[in-house]
């Protein structure tokens, strides 16, 4: 009953910091002392009646009857068993149900709690619509039937697409925290140069502070500047715990390092060091500034993990540029190993071709291209690595250059397990060209069109090109396409293989996103296809890295080959010969051995 469209407040706040509940082991049966009494012997046993099914769907499971209630919006519900309280729950409320949910269409149980055997808990305005308003008509104890258009829960498309009907039973609500009166930062509030504002609520203990590598305990509310809630671990089954520098929130990531153990303080966020500002945020997200309400519970340093180990061909002057090495523009120290041919270099947005090695300034490997068995295709306009760009603006063809690139100038997003520190590459420039130009963006890239074909589990596609072939990939073959992908909400081309001017390898066994792996299934060997992949089955509705792709995705894909590799070889075992030596003349081989003497 997640509202995709509201994960991103979930996901960010909540979910994606272990919020999760804890389950509770099912009540063991009660034992009796009393033996059960036999049944009488002239009298036959009635038979025992089958156990009802408590997840086969309703009669009425397709639509609601005459006497339901039904309010404006085209939500409907039926009281089945009333309830023993008399307060309601609000759209900010948590609130712990059973349930158990149905499609409309067909009967099909889809979901329940009560399968799993734990009630869910979570904020009424995390949910889909026609829970968020559902639930609010609901007392403690109360059991209820609602029936839920489309708009009113995840639509038309999708694997629970469609009206459902779901028997919600509310066991408990847990009152949201009231918004601070102080919504506006007041003018002694302490403000750090980014903007970001704060008020020191409860004094902590001691002097030490977390470092963005450290591991925080903190309990957390958090309220739009209008006071609407957001979320808070205050009604969860335990604080959240999480790595401070791999937040999301710029400003969470300042202000916890500014706080003691022990301390709770109130932070006015701004937008542009929350989720964004109006006009900015994702989809579902809270846009603009923030209050929120920190208490930091404990904080520790994660050890970190020995140094690998020396490269063995790891240069000896790995760890810094000898005092004659030359420089380019941006001031990156380099040496040439291989001088080029010709007068040309490569130009911005060009297409290259390299070889590389890299090490960090211990010798230890970075990375290196010698695994792919060929040369590596790049547009300078997508190199990961910034310092590139300047050096192999200033290559020839063939040209080898060994350079000691500063930190500032590796990589310019910090994600987890990239090296740190300054870096060493051995680059050749292969070869560069002029790219293809950049493939157009479909003029039906926002939505699905009527004519294409939509699989159950939202994957929607059309041919575009049919293909020569029979054979569709198997779950072990590889694949090799090339591919263009669009975000839908804006058309934005985010990547492709066209202007790398190589073709890109699928390993069916996984490697990339759910909807490529289902949609190449229905494709052939020179099949061109698009595909409008939804949030579910891409990265998501938040983007996996700052400028990255989210949201419903379409993708242009052309199969060029379905490798499938060879079977393994049956080996016939061989047993050698054992030798056993005969028992020695006048020995009996079944005598107990004699002690030695």
């Amino acid at each position: 009953m997640i509202n995709r469209k509201r994960r991103v407040i979930s996901g960010l706040l909540s979910g994606a910091l272990g919020l999760s509940a804890v389950a509770q082991e099912p009540a063991a049966p009660a034992k009796s002392d009393e033996p059960a009494a036999p049944a009488k012997s002239d009298e036959p046993a009635a038979p025992a009646k089958p156990a009802e099914d408590p997840f086969k769907a309703p009669a009425n499971v397709a639509a609601a009857p005459e006497g339901a209630e039904k309010s404006e919006s085209g939500l409907a519900s039926m009281v089945l068993k009333k309830g023993t309280g008399s307060v309601k729950p609000s759209a900010s409320d948590t609130v712990k149900v059973h349930y158990t949910g149905w499609k409309a269409s067909d009967g099909e149980m889809f979901d329940s709690s009560l399968r799993r055997g734990q009630p869910a808990e979570f904020a009424l305005n995390q949910v889909i619509k026609g829970w968020t308003e559902g639930v609010q008509l609901m007392v403690v104890g109360e059991k209820r039937r609602f029936w839920i258009p489309s708009d009113l829960a995840y639509g038309d498309e999708g694997r629970v697409a469609g009206a459902l009907t779901f028997d919600v039973e509310l066991l408990e609500i847990v009152k949201a925290p009231e918004p601070p009166k102080d919504l506006v930062a007041p003018a002694d509030a302490l403000t750090t140069d980014s903007g970001l504002k704060s008020q020191i609520l409860q004094e902590g203990e001691g002097d030490a502070m977390p470092s963005a590598e450290d591991v925080v305990t903190v309990h957390f509310s958090g309220w739009k500047a209008d006071g609407e809630f957001l979320t808070s671990t205050r009604n969860q089954p335990a604080p959240a715990q999480f790595k401070v520098g791999e937040l999301n929130l710029k400003g969470w990531i300042e202000g916890l390092q500014l706080m003691k153990k022990g301390e709770k303080r109130r932070f006015w966020i701004p937008g542009e060091l929350a989720f964004g500002k109006e006009g900015e945020a994702p989809e579902g997200a809270p846009a603009g500034d923030l209050v929120f309400d920190f208490e930091l519970i404990d904080f520790r340093a994660i050890p970190k993990p020995p140094p690998p180990p020396r490269a063995a061909d790891a240069p000896e002057n790995v760890a810094a540029a000898p005092e004659d090495a030359a420089k380019t523009e941006s001031g990156i120290p380099f040496i040439v190993l291989k001088a080029g041919e010709g007068e040309e270099s490569p130009k911005d947005g060009d297409l290259v071709k390299i070889n590389f090695n890299g090490w960090d300034t211990n010798g230890a490997a970075v990375g290196s291209n010698k695994q792919m068995g060929q040369p590596m295709s790049l547009n300078l306009a997508q190199s990961p690595i910034t310092g590139w760009v300047d050096l192999l603006k200033g290559m020839k063809k063939g040209e080898s250059r060994r350079a000691w690139i500063p930190e500032a100038m590796t990589f310019p997003e910090k994600r987890p397990g990239a090296p740190e520190g300054a870096l060493t590459f051995d680059l050749e420039l292969v070869e560069f060209a002029t790219p293809p130009p950049a493939p157009e963006t479909p003029a039906d890239v926002s939505a699905v069109p009527e004519d294409a074909t939509k699989l159950e589990s939202g994957l929607a596609y059309k041919v575009l090109k049919k293909g020569d072939g029979t054979k569709k990939p198997g779950p072990t073959d590889r694949v090799k396409v090339h591919y263009a992908g669009w975000q839908a909400s804006d058309g934005r081309l985010f990547d492709n293989s066209i202007q790398r001017d190589e073709l890109f390898e699928v390993n069916m066994q996984g490697g990339v996103i759910k909807g490529w792996l289902e949609g190449l299934k229905v494709m052939v060997e020179g099949e061109k296809t698009r595909f409008w992949i939804p949030a579910d089955m891409a990265y998501g509705d938040t983007p996996p890295r700052p400028g990255g792709p989210s949201g419903m995705l379409v993708f242009d894909i052309e199969v060029f080959e379905i490798i499938t590799p060879e079977p393994p070889k049956k080996i016939e075992a061989v047993t050698p010969p054992i030798q056993v030596d005969p028992p020695k003349a006048n020995e009996d081989p079944a005598a107990e051995p004699k002690a030695a003497e």
